[in-house]
């Protein structure tokens, strides 16, 4: 009985020490009436424009609307008129700002990548110096597509020590899928020497190099892939990409490599087998289409490009059996 006798007195004495805009604020706001409170505030402002107070809660309105940019500047403006809400304010935008970073992971965890971003965004609105948002806001912008934003987002982290590596590789990658080969090269360059031995970085050099036609460089940079364990499929890959600029020395070196894990990769066989017709190393043509045909002892193709094989070798009794299996006439 005693407390509920008190709680009213408690009450008068609360809103006694509360200013007139503070009590008029707090009832707006309890029935989230924000153009009301407003009006309040701003009235006050109209004749006080450096009223601490005044400053202060018509940043708390601009925060409710998520305006972040508009409630810091309120704020600093209350900051700089008096010190008497420093705490409230610094309370206030931490909080902001995690439940924007938050909001962000989980929607980036559920794939909605692009309301990630905006809520990403937004945290770094309220604090654009840390670099929390930035790798996983750059993560959302690739997985769109969105590479010159993507770019933007890992260069603000890639000099954050336990980032570095994440932020640089990836920065790599979207500078080359954005087709910017210059700046893609020199990021896989610049980092190589931290993390030497980095597939994504080696194979962004190799690739780069290609496209500014650097056959070289890009020779270099994939040798050091492939030993630093590029799989079967990237060395595949890499030599078809060769061969298809023209570049079969080079393209042929790394279709043998592919040879030599899988003997009986058709892809291959049929790719050296046409370099070797180039090149004029018929006798090592001939094995290649030798070893075609016996894994597709009925293909007509493989018998018409080992006939081809032998008449170019000089291999007449060999070339006579298999004219004999097209029925040609001799």
């Amino acid at each position: 009985m005693a407390a509920r006798l008190l709680l009213p007195g408690m009450l008068l004495l609360f809103f006694a020490c509360e200013s007139t805009l503070k009590r008029e604020f707090t009832i707006a706001m309890s029935g989230e009436d924000l153009h009301l409170a407003r009006e309040h505030v701003g009235k006050t402002l109209e004749s006080d424009p450096s009223n601490p107070e005044a400053l202060y809660l018509m940043g708390k309105i601009h925060l409710k609307e998520r305006s972040y940019p508009e409630a810091k500047s309120y704020f600093e403006r209350s900051l700089e008129a008096a010190p008497s809400f420093e705490q409230e304010i610094a309370h206030l935008l931490e909080t902001g700002y995690r439940r924007e970073f938050n909001a962000g992971n989980s929607a980036w965890e559920q794939g909605r990548f692009e309301t990630a971003i905006r809520h990403f965004d937004a945290a770094i609105q309220i604090f654009p110096d840390r670099w929390e948002s930035y790798p996983v806001k750059g993560e959302a912008h690739k997985y769109l597509g969105q590479y010159p934003q993507a770019c933007q987002a890992f260069k603000h982290c890639v000099s954050v020590p336990r980032m570095q590596h994440f932020c640089s590789t990836n920065l790599a990658i979207s500078y080359f899928r954005n087709g910017q080969f210059q700046e893609a090269k020199r990021t896989a360059m610049q980092y190589l020497p931290l993390f030497p031995e980095d597939r994504n970085l080696l194979k962004i050099a190799a690739y780069a190099s290609l496209e500014m036609d650097n056959i070289p460089d890009g020779e270099a940079f994939f040798s050091r892939y492939v030993k630093a364990g590029a799989t079967y499929d990237a060395i595949l890959q890499f030599a078809t990409e060769l061969n298809n600029k023209g570049e079969i020395y080079v393209a042929e070196r790394f279709f043998t490599l592919c040879l030599k894990a899988n003997p009986n990769d058709k892809t291959v066989l049929a790719s050296l087998s046409s370099i070797y017709l180039e090149t004029g190393n018929f006798d090592l043509m001939v094995q290649a289409n030798e070893r075609l045909l016996l894994l597709d002892p009925d293909n007509t193709g493989h018998k018409e490009m080992l006939l081809l094989a032998y008449e170019l070798a000089g291999d007449t009794e060999s070339y006579k059996i298999i004219q004999s299996e097209l029925d040609l006439n001799p």
